[in-house]
C-alpha cells in the first residue's frame, strides 16, 4: 500500500543543521496535495537546539512511500 507525507525540510540558514519533520499522512495523494496547496511551500521558522534558536529555511513537499505489513483491503470488506 503507499502513503503520501506532507513533510518539512528545515535548512540552517547559517550552518549545517537539518531538520525533517512529518507534519500529516493519507493514503490519497490528493488529500496531501490539498494540504500543501493550502499551506505556504517556503517560509522561515526557528527551530529550538542544544545551543539554543536556530533559524531556518523551511521548505513543504510530498513523498510517496510503501507502507509493508498491512493488508489493503476492498471497499466493501467489512471485517475489522
Amino acid at each position: 500500500m503507499k502513503i503520501f507525507l506532507a513533510m518539512v525540510t528545515a535548512r540552517q540558514v547559517e550552518g549545517d543543521m537539518v531538520w525533517i519533520k512529518v507534519e500529516k499522512a493519507h493514503v490519497q495523494a490528493s488529500e496531501i496535495d490539498t494540504y500543501i496547496k493550502a499551506n505556504v511551500g517556503r517560509y522561515l521558522e526557528s527551530f529550538n537546539s542544544e545551543f539554543g534558536p536556530v533559524q531556518c529555511e523551511c521548505t513543504r513537499g510530498v513523498m510517496e512511500v510503501e507502507l509493508e505489513g498491512i493488508e489493503e483491503r476492498g471497499e466493501n470488506d467489512t471485517t475489522t
